[in-house]
């Protein structure tokens, strides 16, 4: 259903909607019945904690507590079946007690919240928990929050042929089809999984620390969650910290923002010695619409894919996404066109192979957010000129269409106002949450700050490019005032020749 986890940080997602005046007025009464708040009282079971040993990948073994917490499946019948969700608490280390407690909320949708802080970023959450206690989230679904089972239904693609977008996507449709009939006779609601149903987890979360507010800290998706929130429980939050903004209605991503981005990276590129990037795209696009190629695999030596047009939009999508394969793409486009495919054969493999797995909560969650009709007709029309087509979003929005899942609507993805202090962080070579998103939000918000990082993409440098960024995360959290401001990072390295970029693959 998504593009390999490797190469993106984030998922693309949309849904279909209805038309007709009837029908849209039916929609918006029904959406507002199911985004409001279950009325309870302000009190909760409290959360009963346990000592952890926080494993990290780099930074030694951390002293933390964890919980599970208890929440109804549907918050609309809190006396119906009840999910458990994991949270991991990092005490404060300082602080004079002022600042709400900050819950992390990762991307995805399926991303692990308590896994984020294990890697390369801990240093930004461990400058954050000096003034507050900070809980690491693992929402419904995800991670060590009961993920429904997997789907034993897996599309596998000929390597020996190119993938043909309509084919592709009819083999998809159906594969989900048949994924979501699995689920359904499993018992699983997938009903239950909506950012409306996770928003209503957070404020349970809130009631059960005992705390009248708590501050969101989101990534990608995390921020869609964080947005949500406000719009439904806002009057119980302190501050919101917005990574990488994915907008209430920015679940369908913009084509020619893409195009744009190979542009911004081309000038970047063309320093190191890589002469017109778009260029070069658009010379490999036609010449693959003319003839396939193959490409040998580096990382399985023996292994040959065959490469179409539409295998290199979607690697070129998925490789403007982070530092890492952005960094890769001027140097396997110049090889193709060479005639040498080897350089995007692996990126191909594992796009294919991603592809091909559906799972239950991502794609509950991603039809349900779904987009406007303003929106989808946009997209659609920037994919008719776009070099990348509608590469971007592949499979959405056409994957979620007739499968009879829960879509929030209209009113879910409407702008959005209030008070609520937010702090927004955009990278300039983001590939999937571009800084216009944040630009979009801010007339919603009139007390918000803005941190614009120049040269970074939707990955760790967003985060840890400069100090300053985990400074201002930190000072902000904890009430301490902090300004608009711009930094600047080096630009990308890029990878020069096969040894190099061999020995920057996954393996």
């Amino acid at each position: 259903m998504t593009h390999a986890s490797m190469l993106h940080a984030d998922r693309p997602r949309s849904r279909s909607c209805l038309h007709g005046m009837a029908t849209r007025l039916a929609t918006l009464c029904l959406t507002f019945a199911a985004v409001a708040p279950v009325l309870a009282a302000d009190t909760a079971a409290p959360l009963v904690f346990e000592p952890y040993a926080y494993q990290t990948q780099a930074h030694g073994t951390i002293a933390a507590e964890a919980a599970y917490l208890d929440v109804p499946r549907r918050h609309a019948a809190p006396d119906g079946p009840r999910m458990r969700l994991r949270v991991v608490r990092l005490r404060a280390t300082a602080g004079d007690g002022s600042a709400a407690p900050v819950v992390y909320l990762a991307g995805g949708p399926g991303g692990s919240g308590i896994g984020t802080a294990r890697g390369p970023r801990w240093p930004v959450f461990d400058r954050v928990r000096r003034d507050t206690d900070v809980l690491l989230l693992d929402q419904r679904g995800a991670g060590a929050s009961e993920p429904p089972p997997a789907c034993p239904h897996v599309q596998q693609f000929d390597d020996a042929q190119p993938l043909q977008r309509d084919t592709a996507l009819a083999a998809l449709r159906d594969t989900a089809a048949r994924c979501v009939a699995f689920w359904k006779q499993a018992g699983v609601d997938l009903g239950a999984y909506t950012t409306v149903e996770s928003a209503g987890d957070i404020d349970d979360l809130r009631r059960a620390l005992g705390v009248p507010k708590i501050s969101l800290w989101g990534m990608s998706y995390g921020t869609h969650l964080a947005l949500a929130t406000v719009r439904l429980h806002g009057d119980r939050l302190e501050r919101v910290v917005l990574m990488g903004s994915e907008g209430p209605d920015d679940t369908l991503k913009l084509p020619l923002a893409a195009d744009a981005l190979l542009a911004q990276l081309g000038a970047a590129a063309a320093d190191a010695g890589f002469e017109d990037l778009t260029g070069s795209a658009t010379r490999v696009l036609a010449a693959l619409r003319q003839q396939p190629g193959q490409g040998r695999s580096l990382l399985h030596p023996g292994k040959v894919v065959t490469i179409g047009a539409y295998d290199l939009q979607l690697a070129m999508a998925a490789m403007l996404g982070r530092r890492t394969t952005q960094q890769w793409l001027p140097f396997a486009l110049r090889q193709a066109e060479r005639g040498d495919y080897g350089p995007l054969a692996d990126i191909v493999l594992m796009l294919r192979g991603e592809f091909g797995q559906i799972g239950a909560m991502s794609l509950a969650m991603d039809v349900a957010s779904g987009q406007s009709p303003q929106r989808r007709a946009l997209a659609e029309a920037q994919a008719r000129t776009s070099l990348f087509g509608d590469a971007l979003n592949f499979p959405f929005p056409m994957l979620g269409d007739g499968l009879g899942l829960v879509d929030l609507g209209d009113a879910f993805r409407a702008p959005l106002r209030s008070e609520v202090p937010v702090l927004l962080i955009s990278g300039t070579l983001d590939g999937r949450t571009p800084p216009a998103n944040a630009e979009a939000l801010r007339p919603g918000f009139p007390n918000n700050t803005w941190l614009l990082v120049r040269g970074a993409s939707h990955d760790n440098e967003m985060w840890l490019g400069q100090p300053a960024i985990a400074g201002t995360i930190a000072d902000f959290l904890a009430g301490r005032a902090v300004r608009d401001a711009v930094l600047d990072l080096p630009p990308p390295t890029f990878v020069t020749d096969q040894a190099a970029m061999l020995r920057s693959l996954p393996r």
